[in-house]
């Protein structure tokens, strides 16, 4: 029998061998949490917006899977040259806000997946594929996080009024998208599977921002959640960055900065839970074994937090898991659920169910605690009124 690899024979992988990028973008999300809720439609009277653009229903997606309430779009601008390679200058990228209902607004900055030639600063020069690791590397170093952390101040300037609670949150979730529009005009689309196996340590490096290689089993866990729906596209999913492969990437692209908005907001519930948890602890060691007085109500302004808590967290979960329907679109979810597999988004939901079980056994604790009062109150009263019949009776006799 005759190996597959035999010399002279050629194979479908070697037109693949030096691929560039011919089309591309890398970008970076920043989330933050600016408030209760925000009205969208006031947005549209503060801020030249508009909302997301439609689910595009490539992949047969139902009409009816589309936003609820659209986020609305807002341009900021340029943003200066980064710097793919050493030796050679960067091009200058576009920043947008992404305002969402739900309190959160999702800063992103794009760049054109190539760089202008040191050489001629009017020629644009492609990159190769093996070369996207050191593009990522450069991209951790840029530090746009504050960068991102002044626009959204400025931004929330310009919409406080349609901001209920307007409060910036100290907490940010960033996260990275490498886009692969087309490669090497060259040829025909590269079948996903042929990119996986020719590019698995350069993709692999580029999602763990690491430009030394990585062995084989580090490999195969970073590129374990692949998601294709034709033979020429690809989403590889990691928790700080992903790679999609397509011409029509804007739906997945969209679900993956939802989803980082989506893990802010765990993140931000968790730690304004653990906060309030510490403060209603002290109340009841205050509280407790003190002497009662009548018609008193003890723990009255804990309860009226613990209600009100209760109902905004259970509402801040509701708006944002409504926020956009996947079921029925079966690739969308696929790539929801990759990424909620990697941001550990079940985990942190875990830990804000235990919490708020916590605050429900705190509110119902304190609750029994004022029940209980108010009956020795009455008790008391019904006492003393007994007390006071009888002394009048004997007074009278």
């Amino acid at each position: 029998m005759s190996s597959e690899y035999e010399v002279g024979v050629a194979h479908p992988e070697d037109q693949y061998r030096e691929l560039y990028i011919h089309r591309g973008q890398v970008l970076a999300f920043f989330a933050f949490d600016i408030g209760y809720e925000v009205s969208l439609s006031q947005i549209g009277e503060l801020l030249s917006s508009l909302p997301v653009a439609p689910l595009s229903r490539k992949k047969q997606t139902p009409t009816y899977l589309q936003y609820t309430d659209a986020p609305h779009v807002h341009p900021l601008g340029e943003i200066d040259n980064f710097c793919f390679e050493e030796g050679a200058s960067g091009l200058k990228g576009q920043m947008q806000a992404t305002i969402f209902e739900f309190g959160a607004v999702s800063i992103s900055y794009r760049w054109p997946l190539r760089y202008a030639s040191f050489k001629d600063v009017n020629q644009e020069e492609l990159i190769d594929l093996k070369d996207l690791p050191q593009v990522s590397q450069n991209l951790d170093k840029e530090k746009l996080e504050t960068h991102a952390r002044q626009q959204v101040q400025n931004l929330l300037e310009q919409i406080r009024p349609a901001v209920t609670r307007p409060e910036i949150s100290h907490l940010v979730e960033d996260y990275y998208v490498f886009v692969l529009e087309s490669l090497d005009k060259g040829h025909d689309a590269p079948p996903a599977e042929i990119i996986i196996k020719q590019y698995a340590t350069a993709l692999a490096q580029t999602l763990q921002f690491e430009t030394q290689a990585l062995s084989r089993v580090q490999q195969e866990a970073t590129l374990a959640n692949s998601i294709s729906y034709y033979e020429n596209d690809l989403v590889l999913v990691d928790w700080n960055a992903s790679i999609i492969y397509d011409s029509d990437y804007l739906d997945s692209l969209n679900v993956l900065e939802l989803i980082n908005v989506e893990l802010l907001e765990a993140r931000y519930m968790d730690a304004l839970l653990d906060k309030r948890l510490k403060g209603y602890e002290k109340v009841l060691q205050r509280q407790r074994g003190r002497w009662v007085l009548p018609l008193y109500i003890p723990y009255q302004q804990a309860i009226n937090e613990l209600a009100e808590l209760r109902i905004e967290a259970s509402l801040l979960e509701e708006r944002v898991d409504n926020s956009l329907k996947l079921i029925g679109d079966l690739y969308l979810a696929r790539v929801y659920t990759a990424a909620s597999e990697q941001f550990y988004l079940h985990t942190w939901d875990n830990s804000i169910s235990r919490k708020l079980d916590i605050i429900n056994n705190l509110y119902q604790l304190l609750t029994d605690r004022v029940n209980t009062a108010q009956a020795q109150t009455l008790e008391l009263i019904i006492i003393v009124l007994i007390l006071i019949e009888i002394l009048l009776n004997v007074l009278h006799f």
